[in-house]
């Protein structure tokens, strides 16, 4: 028995009543209709996979009740039908965004094969959309947890640019999750539907690269057997993502150059110019200063890529994020590991917050699949932890490598680290405000600020 709903539209009743005996006879579920009039409401309350209507109709005729479909419910496929049928009332009404045309009188055998390639249609677009819906909530701004300003104020940036064209650029250390924001840019953008192309940068051999970047055409090199469309044609109409943009070649970083100015790339051994329509976002783990200066990257390049910036604050600079992520990894892991664990014991959370994170949230989320594989009961302690971890969340120094005064100076320097980043917060980057509280000049209060690499505007509105 097949469940899907079919409305089928004529003003001729005996054609109306035979057409569907037929469509049950062959399982669908039909609905059929005398007075085009109605179908206007009808599709608001009812839901169909697939509308048959007549061409020519005294009310509402086909192309009329095609234009309403397509305005109010454009996932709906229509097929027309008519006595009168023509080349050009075929053509009219395929223009006008029918799917089929068939001409009365039709054979049985004809309609179910028309038919069920329609309702096919529907159920893949049907699915198509239940997918971006998925995406779309999976990588939605929301779902990247943090409340910590600087992560509120990247929210606030990626809900302001996602529906430009322009180019992003993001930076920040390993594990912070560029590619997420990356993702999450996508997803809120009008490119949506299309492809989303990540390419490591680091993953090819450089004397590869330009092939499966570019795409190259039959007998342009030993082993090129058949043409191949390269990775930026892939991602056409949608949005290339280019992971750790320092590894790309600087010959390479001239030829993508070219082509994100004209809009347009020839393939390796070929002659033909093709069109390209694709937003760059590239992510590096490096500071872009540097890269610039040790000529990594191009200056050119740089710019061009870099339209919109945004830097992720390794998850040391944003300890007040830990127990969120903490307790969203632990909800995920969890449920996919099918336990009966319901927290984290508190000196759990407490070695988190005093931990440094070297592996940013990437770290963390892999410490807490680990936690739980290993409990044995219903909240997550000191025990399900790797020891390295505990160790290093008391935050002790190695004072075998150290002489008194070293050790002195970096508890100093950890003092001075968490009590300027409890400053910034505290007057939202304000430096002004910062020094006075801590009876400091603006001038010692900036150099604190470069020696401790920190972002002032991680902190301001």
């Amino acid at each position: 028995m097949n469940n899907s709903r079919i409305l089928v539209i004529d003003d001729e009743l005996e054609m109306l009543n035979s057409t569907s005996k037929v469509l049950k006879g062959f399982g669908f579920d039909v609905f059929p209709l005398h007075d085009s009039n109605g179908v206007q409401s009808l599709i608001l309350r009812e839901k169909f996979d697939l509308i048959i209507c007549d061409l020519l109709m005294p009310k509402l005729d086909g192309l009329e009740i095609l234009e309403i479909v397509k305005v109010q419910c454009p996932e709906i496929p229509v097929i027309i039908f008519s006595a009168y049928g023509t080349i050009d009332r075929a053509v009219s009404c395929m223009r006008a965004g029918a799917l089929d045309f068939i001409e009365k009188p039709f054979d049985a055998d004809h309609l179910k094969v028309v038919v069920e390639k329609a309702v096919k249609y529907s159920k893949l677009y049907q699915e198509r959309n239940n997918l971006i819906e998925q995406l779309e909530h999976k990588y939605k701004s929301e779902n990247i947890i943090g409340s910590s300003r600087a992560m509120l104020k990247i929210f606030e940036i990626i809900e302001s640019v996602a529906k430009s064209e322009a180019n992003i650029f993001i930076s920040g250390e390993s594990g912070t999750g560029k590619e997420l924001i990356a993702r999450s840019i996508h997803a809120a953008s009008n490119r949506k539907t299309n492809p989303f192309v990540p390419v490591n940068c680091g993953a090819f051999p450089e004397n590869l690269f330009e092939a499966e970047m570019f795409g190259y055409e039959k007998g342009s090199f030993t082993g090129a057997s058949e043409k191949k469309i390269g990775l930026l044609e892939y991602a056409n109409t949608g949005t290339f993502f280019l992971d750790e943009v320092s590894e790309l070649p600087l010959n390479l970083q001239i030829k993508l150059l070219r082509v994100l100015q004209d809009r347009q790339l020839r393939r390796i051994g070929g002659n033909d110019l093709n069109k390209i329509d694709v937003r760059i976002i590239s992510a590096t783990n490096q500071n872009p200063k540097d890269l610039l200066a040790k000529s990594i990257l191009r200056e050119d390049f740089y710019f061009r890529l870099n339209v919109i910036n945004i830097h992720i604050p390794p998850l040391r600079e944003r300890i007040e994020d830990v127990r969120l992520l903490s307790e969203n990894f632990l909800r995920k892991t969890v449920s996919k590991a099918n336990k009966n664990i319901t927290g984290f014991k508190n000196e759990v959370l407490e070695t988190f917050e005093n931990y440094n994170w070297p592996g940013n949230v990437r770290e963390l989320e892999n410490i807490i699949e680990r936690a739980v594989a290993l409990s044995k009961d219903e909240y997550i302690s000191i025990s399900d932890l790797p020891s390295e971890l505990i160790t290093s969340g008391k935050r002790n120094y190695q004072f075998s490598d150290s002489t008194l005064k070293q050790a002195k100076n970096r508890a100093i320097e950890e003092v001075e680290k968490q009590y300027l980043h409890y400053l910034l917060d505290k007057h939202n980057g304000n430096v002004t405000k910062a020094s006075e509280e801590a009876g400091m000049t603006r001038r010692n209060t900036y150099r604190l600020v470069q020696r401790y690499n920190i972002d002032l505007n991680n902190w301001r509105e």
